[in-house]
């Protein structure tokens, strides 16, 4: 009987880990599978080895992934304007609608602290985004031996072994909101690509539900993750971004407040 209820536990606190999303996060010389194998908690539960059917069936963002010429963009949304399109970008990116204890001190999205949260951070955005009356995103993963520019690490890199945004096309150019990497304007898809690593290293893309949370959720046909959840996890990282900046010898008053750099640098 304790043996049942042991197993019974263990797989009870699994199926809890997943509600949570994977971090994203790929250590010093640490290869993609490495990293995956690492964050999927151990070898013995990992992510589901199965691929999408015609019958839409269970498929896992991580096993839907493909080279990124063989994407169908038409299932992203088209949202006919650029205007429009950097409009929302700008009010996702600036938006300070994170409350915390201190009140008057509301917080964006961790923009400046692209280590890991990228789940939390492309859920909240489509969040927003709806509820700004601009149509639902998709959500964009990419999986690899990922490797970012960033003027908001010490090293002046980050690195993933996975990554996510949400992303909407003007006809034929798709377009992504991630401002992590690109905080002046929506990166088209090739730039992202290149920004990331792709021109460097073999890295595959997903294109999936709005509601898919990490790469262990279905791409399809996701359960969604509620927005308590999401915003829980986005505020477990505003102190080690308000950390970084210090460790970066920068202001995090200033820059988490009124005046973020790109505010300046877009001047």
């Amino acid at each position: 009987m304790k043996v049942f209820f042991n197993v019974v536990l263990f797989l009870c606190l699994s199926i809890s880990s997943f509600a949570s999303g994977l971090s994203a996060h790929r250590k010093a010389h640490e290869s993609y599978e490495d990293a995956r194998r690492r964050h999927t908690f151990s070898q013995s539960f990992t992510i589901p080895n199965q691929a999408a059917d015609s019958l839409g069936r269970y498929v896992s963002a991580e096993r839907a992934k493909r080279p990124l010429k063989n994407l169908d963009i038409t299932l992203i949304p088209d949202v006919g304007s650029y205007p429009d399109l950097e409009r929302e970008f700008f009010y996702v990116r600036d938006t300070r609608f994170i409350n915390t204890n201190d009140t008057s001190f509301p917080r964006r999205l961790t923009w400046m602290y692209p280590d890991d949260g990228c789940y939390a951070r492309a859920e909240l955005a489509k969040n927003e985004l709806k509820a700004h009356n601009f149509p639902e995103p998709k959500k964009l993963f990419v999986f690899g031996s990922l490797y970012a520019p960033s003027k908001n690490s010490a090293t002046g890199y980050v690195q993933w072994w996975y990554h996510v945004a949400v992303t909407y096309r003007v006809g034929a150019d798709v377009y992504v909101f991630d401002p992590a990497i690109e905080p002046l304007r929506p990166l088209k898809i090739s730039e992202w690509n290149r920004l990331v690593g792709g021109e460097n290293s073999q890295v595959q893309y997903s294109i999936c539900n709005p509601n898919t949370y990490d790469p262990a959720n279905d791409c399809n046909q996701p359960n969604p993750v509620s927005g308590e959840v999401s915003l829980g996890e986005q505020k477990q990282f505003l102190g080690a971004e308000w950390d970084r900046l210090l460790h970066l010898k920068r202001n995090p008053e200033k820059e988490l407040g009124d005046s973020p750099p790109w505010l300046s640098s877009a001047q």
